[in-house]
């Protein structure tokens, strides 16, 4: 497991997809055994890892930029800054279909359907509220750079599924499958004391599932695309 940022209070991952958050009965590995594992092997001080703490989440399925905080005292001011929406998150996802609209923002509250799916509805008491903006990589599928400004569980899958652009992989909202769900927690951009956090997780750095080599997120023209100079060039707004 790749260590992207390494803080005295916490480490920012790169969680691979097919991980779980926590540990669980469906034998999926979970991230802090991996993460412990990892950074025993590379030999850092164990008082470096022995006390972790999970701050965020990110589905199974989905790749990229994780925080893990590394005492209880970090734990609690990210979970501040997370409650304070002072915590900038980008995703990048590949579809099959442009959907309904280029660019805008999809807002509305989630209500949980049936068998772990979630659906935006029309009203606006808790909203859900994600900006983004649709890129054509030219050979069948677009690529779509997502930024939510809330912390919704299955956000930015619904986000995408409401502009009828669901992402490829994601069986469980209808999509097509495919080698893994192509959502990925590209960058994450924040300040902690008086220092800009800006940290961006390369879709090549994470390796593909086994039997998976021909994943889209390891195709020359598709990691061309998806840079931290593409992902700043785009005018994102601002939650007025």
């Amino acid at each position: 497991m790749q260590i992207l940022y390494d803080h005295s209070d916490f480490f920012i991952i790169a969680k691979p997809q097919g991980i779980t958050m926590h540990e669980t009965s469906n034998e999926r590995p979970a991230v802090l055994p991996l993460l412990k594992a990892a950074l025993a092997s590379r030999s850092y001080p164990i008082e470096q890892y022995e006390h972790l703490h999970l701050v965020h989440r990110l589905d199974d399925d989905t790749s990229g930029c994780l925080i893990v905080a590394k005492h209880a005292v970090a734990a609690e001011r990210f979970r501040d800054l997370f409650s304070q929406q002072r915590i900038q998150k980008y995703y990048i996802a590949l579809s099959e279909s442009k959907g309904k609209r280029k660019a805008g923002w999809v807002k509305g509250d989630m209500v949980n359907k049936r068998r772990g799916q979630w659906a935006l509805t029309h009203t606006y008491e808790r909203p859900a509220i994600s900006y983004f903006f649709r890129q054509g990589l030219g050979n069948g599928l677009y690529l779509f750079w997502v930024k939510p400004f809330s912390g919704k569980t299955h956000q930015v899958r619904v986000a995408l599924k409401s502009n009828g652009s669901g992402i490829l992989g994601d069986t469980q909202y209808g999509s097509p499958p495919a080698q893994r769900m192509y959502l990925h927690a590209f960058a994450i951009d924040f300040m902690y004391d008086d220092e800009h956090i800006h940290t961006h997780c390369p879709i090549n750095h994470i390796a593909p599932l086994e039997h998976d080599s021909d994943s889209w997120f390891h195709d020359p023209h598709i990691i061309q695309s998806i840079t931290p100079d593409a992902l700043h060039a785009l005018n994102w707004p601002s939650l007025s």
